[in-house]
């Protein structure tokens, strides 16, 4: 039975009083053991052609800037040959993505603080990856969290103990269903080093640049690219999807934007 992982990493600040960023964002990076290695296995090759070693970490602020271990990108011909070698690797390989963004001015509006930032993002993300598990039937789902602060992790764990115990019983689908597919949450730390978080986190500014409705004319070859990857990638129903499963996939918001 095949094994499906869900990987979240959060991009911007919670707290919807904080102006400096307009948008958070929650984004998972869903695939399976065999595409994980390839991930890893490709991902690596990158990182020592480049830099003659493996522990870098894809940091989209920091490849943005060029800074830290992304200076080297300040060289033309080296930039060059990442963004060729980044995005084939982006594209070519199998995985989805789920978004969660929380339009923060208007959380503001609506009172909203961090904690119901929190319990809201977690909650449809995690409803998303159950209704994509029951839909495709017959495999296994493990939820993993990058370990931040205790506060967020109650969240998810308060997220994925509602449905464990109580299903959706909205669509039908009963806590045994639940526990059948969703069968491990796991929180790690930043120095698990897992490629789908780095996924998550430079496609998680494709999926801020789209929110905020940035022209094309105003952005950088990079960044068009990236936006372009993130909408090519978002999870999508297939238009051969039968009827069953198309009951659940219907309900899955892939770029769900809160409140």
């Amino acid at each position: 039975m095949k094994t499906l992982s869900l990987f979240i990493d959060e991009s911007g600040d919670v707290n919807p009083k904080v102006s400096r960023s307009e948008v958070y964002i929650l984004a998972g990076c869903m695939t399976d053991e065999y595409s994980r290695e390839r991930l890893k296995i490709e991902a690596d090759q990158i990182k020592f052609k480049l830099w003659s070693r493996t522990d870098i970490i894809f940091h989209s602020r920091e490849v943005g800037r060029k800074e830290g271990d992304f200076k080297i990108l300040k060289d033309p011909k080296i930039y060059k040959e990442f963004k060729k070698d980044l995005f084939n690797f982006l594209n070519k390989n199998s995985y989805q993505i789920f978004f969660v963004l929380v339009d923060k001015k208007k959380a503001l509006s609506q009172n909203w603080d961090d904690r119901k930032v929190y319990t809201e993002t977690s909650a449809a993300i995690v409803k998303n990856f159950i209704l994509s598990l029951v839909a495709q039937g017959n495999v296994k789902g493990r939820l993993v969290i990058e370990a931040a602060t205790s506060l967020k992790d109650f969240y998810f764990h308060k997220a994925a103990s509602y449905f464990l115990s109580a299903g959706l019983p909205e669509l039908g689908i009963n806590y045994q269903t639940v526990q059948d597919v969703l069968t491990e949450i796991s929180f790690v730390t930043k120095k698990n080093h897992d490629i789908e978080e780095q996924i998550s986190d430079l496609l998680a500014f494709g999926a801020k640049l789209k929110f905020l409705g940035k022209k094309q004319v105003s952005m950088n070859e990079y960044e068009k690219r990236l936006v372009k990857v993130a909408s090519a990638k978002i999870f999508k129903m297939d238009p051969n999807t039968g009827a069953r499963k198309k009951k659940y996939y219907s309900e899955i918001d892939s770029f769900k934007i809160l409140p």
